[in-house]
């Protein structure tokens, strides 16, 4: 069994838009999206004294170890955590009981929440004490289904191992007593984030500079390999190319013979059109088994409309992190353009690193936090299969009503919100209607 790290974690079999993850971000991946807006949730500071024990090693990445955790509690609360926005300070070693080690730190976590979610001015965290891999193993034995410590775990946790127990814990159930000595309890202090903002809008402007709105909409199965459209991702692509073939006028559909709902026969299908008041649509739609495991030709396929394209929607399993992160490693990017990113999948708002804005910041040296010609588009939540197709189509509609422009909040109210879905990057959005 490989051992669990920060954002380098075990394979899963399928989850409701989730599964298997990614690797540490480095030091400065968190710079730039600082701004945060969203028609169903708030952005949140967590901050807190917390610590942990550990058999050795790297003090800091046990600690972000040991936050896994709170993507769990707080997806219990209707919410999860930015851990690449982690920040701790503080942090002392001591020698504790048993050869271990004793790791105190202080912490600040941002963390996305839904509106209607109560807090108050503080909230508990409950977390394993000791974060290595024997420490973990250890909580796993006790407090899993298969332990005795009662109801710690999601009501559809499936395929549970130790090294992605952090996604099913939910401490805050009825039922769940795990022993003190296992955990700590930090009470962390909450404040609303500055950076919460209501009045952004996309870059229309941008967006039609060229007279053209190019989409990139990636749909990942439910489980790889699967041929018909039981598969909800595969039936998300063929629904989102059945309904803007047909909403768009005069649509040309290539290749030529793909029939009105496509399946895995057809896994790249473009669509496009031009509106009545002169201007290009087009839409490329790919259906893949997950981004980790696209088919032969696919990011040579891919590296060919990302120069272009103003919107790039992956919808489909986060993969605890790993398909986000793959995802942002592909692409060709081009000086000067701007771009909506919607990473579409289970708690995205977790997962997402710098990547993308730090090679925009190198792109563009009028764009030192990477933002200035891109939005990011993110889950806190696991949003529902049907929300994949939806959101999607729903964001271009919105992105060609060029004469009446949709602010942020608008846009996302207009989504299916069982993801619970924000923009970040939007700080230095110049466009107003």
């Amino acid at each position: 069994m490989k051992r669990l790290l920060f954002f380098s974690l075990l394979p899963l079999a399928s989850l409701l838009a989730c599964t298997a993850p990614s690797t540490d971000a480095g030091d400065d991946a968190s710079e730039g999206e600082d701004a945060y807006t969203s028609a169903s949730a708030k952005l949140l500071d967590f901050e807190f004294d917390g610590e942990v024990t550990t058999a050795g090693g790297d003090a800091q990445q046990t600690i972000k170890d040991q936050m896994l955790f709170t993507i769990g509690q707080l997806n219990g609360k209707t919410g999860v955590g930015r851990l690449d926005k982690l920040t701790l300070t503080n942090v002392h070693s001591a020698p504790a009981e048993g050869g271990l080690t004793r790791v105190t730190y202080h912490a600040k976590l941002p963390v996305s929440m839904s509106k209607t979610t109560r807090f108050g001015r503080s909230f508990t965290l409950i977390l394993p004490k000791r974060a290595d891999w024997d420490g973990q193993e250890q909580f796993y034995g006790k407090y899993s289904n298969g332990g005795h410590g009662g109801n710690c775990v999601d009501f559809g946790a499936h395929d549970m191992e130790t090294g992605i127990f952090w996604y099913y814990w939910r401490p805050n159930q009825d039922g769940c007593a795990p022993a003190a000595s296992d955990i700590i309890t930090p009470k962390a202090t909450i404040k609303v984030s500055p950076e919460n903002t209501t009045n952004t809008y996309p870059e229309y402007d941008k967006v039609w500079s060229d007279d053209r709105l190019e989409v990139i909409a990636i749909f990942g199965k439910v489980e790889a390999g699967t041929t018909t459209a039981d598969d909800r991702g595969i039936w998300s692509h063929g629904h989102f190319v059945s309904t803007m073939r047909h909403e768009l006028p005069n649509a040309v559909v290539t290749p030529a013979d793909t029939p009105d709902s496509p399946g895995v026969d057809h896994p790249d299908v473009t669509i496009e059109a031009t509106l009545p008041n002169g201007k290009k649509v087009k839409l490329t739609s790919f259906l893949v088994d997950a981004i980790t495991n696209v088919w032969p030709g696919f990011q040579q396929r891919y590296e060919t409309l990302t120069k272009t394209a103003d919107v790039i929607a992956y919808n489909g399993h986060a993969g605890l992190g790993q398909n986000v992160r793959a995802l942002s490693q592909m692409g060709k990017w081009a000086t000067g353009k701007y771009q909506i990113v919607y990473m579409n999948g289970c708690d995205t708002f977790a997962y997402v690193d710098g990547t993308l804005a730090k090679e925009r910041a190198v792109l563009n040296p009028d764009d030192p936090t990477g933002t200035k010609y891109m939005e990011i588009l993110t889950n806190s939540m696991p949003p529902d299969w049907d929300s994949l197709p939806n959101n999607t189509m729903s964001l271009t509609r919105d992105l060609m009503k060029i004469e009446a422009p949709v602010k942020y909040t608008d846009l996302l109210s207009h989504f299916d919100q069982s993801g619970f879905v924000t923009v970040t990057g939007d700080e230095d959005n110049r466009f107003h209607p």
